[in-house]
């Protein structure tokens, strides 16, 4: 009786964990779909003609019509060609800033004390600073300068919005990183640029790579500091969607073909390095 009164309690406890596990994978999904939800409209959007477009439904007979147009004009390629230029660029000079700068605040050694602090806090400021809040000043220094339309003042723009946020995501990986290590190379004559380049950038790969990766999903979806400090010819993808909507209308079918084809590359990029971004966001987590 005592034997029998086991097993029903063991299947009851194996019973409930199943039901438990079941219950909580629909909610999971549930909120997946929820938040999903909008990007897949999206995408089943750009195969609807724009009557369809204009009344929302599921159930439509799709059609590349919309792709096909929005594909054959050849001033999208060229929007395009500006946001990779944009990001490459861009991404790549703030972390030839960011990296070393992030390194210089963690290890490096300056006359007043306290001073590294104080410039980690400047930097953590500088990303709180809103675009829209420097624009009036950016865009008349841009004048005199004549960088208005061009591809280096919008890149400039963005590294210096940028910049910061490698140093505040590269800081807490170089915080954890042993600084017995460059004790060590520091007395077997390695300099604070060999100290870099060999130790704190290997050992903080991932760290680094997440912050790029952040970056340039920022950099390739700004639209504020594109539409304001370019023209047609050096505006980003971003200004190209913006043009779907006129006076006429908004083509809802076409901003949702060509939406979907604009974030398609961060979609690509995050899923291929998911695994890296995922643990180099976690790891540093505790310091930060």
């Amino acid at each position: 009786m005592e034997q029998r009164s086991i097993v029903a309690v063991q299947k009851s406890m194996r019973r409930k964990h199943f039901i438990k596990k079941w219950v909580l994978a629909i909610i999971i999904y549930a909120v997946a779909i929820f938040y999903f939800f909008p990007v897949l409209y999206m995408f089943l959007s750009g195969f609807k003609t724009e009557q369809q477009a204009v009344m929302p439904s599921i159930f439509f007979k799709p059609t590349l019509d919309t792709y096909r147009k929005v594909l054959s004009d050849p001033t999208m390629y060229q929007y395009l060609r500006n946001s990779l230029i944009q990001v490459i660029g861009g991404t790549g000079i703030s972390l030839l800033l960011g990296v070393p700068a992030a390194f210089a605040v963690v290890f490096g050694r300056l006359k007043n004390k306290g001073s590294n602090d104080k410039y980690y806090l400047w930097f953590i400021t500088t990303i709180l600073l809103p675009p829209v809040a420097v624009l009036i000043p950016l865009f008349t220094w841009y004048q005199k300068l004549n960088l208005i339309n061009t591809p280096y003042g919008l890149m400039a723009a963005y590294i210096g919005f940028h910049t910061p946020i490698i140093v505040w995501m590269v800081h807490s990986f170089f915080s954890d990183l042993p600084n017995e290590i460059f004790e060590a190379a520091s007395l077997d004559g390695c300099t604070k640029l060999q100290q870099l380049y060999k130790i704190a950038i290997p050992m903080a790969r991932t760290g680094i790579i997440s912050a790029a990766l952040l970056v340039a999903v920022f950099i390739w979806n700004e639209f504020f500091l594109g539409f304001n400090l370019t023209g047609n010819p050096t505006a980003t993808l971003p200004v190209f969607m913006s043009r779907f909507r006129e006076q006429q209308g908004q083509f809802v079918a076409q901003l949702s073909a060509s939406s979907t084809i604009a974030v398609m590359p961060a979609i690509i990029l995050g899923w291929m390095t998911q695994k890296a971004l995922v643990k180099g966001l976690t790891s540093g987590a505790v310091k930060g």
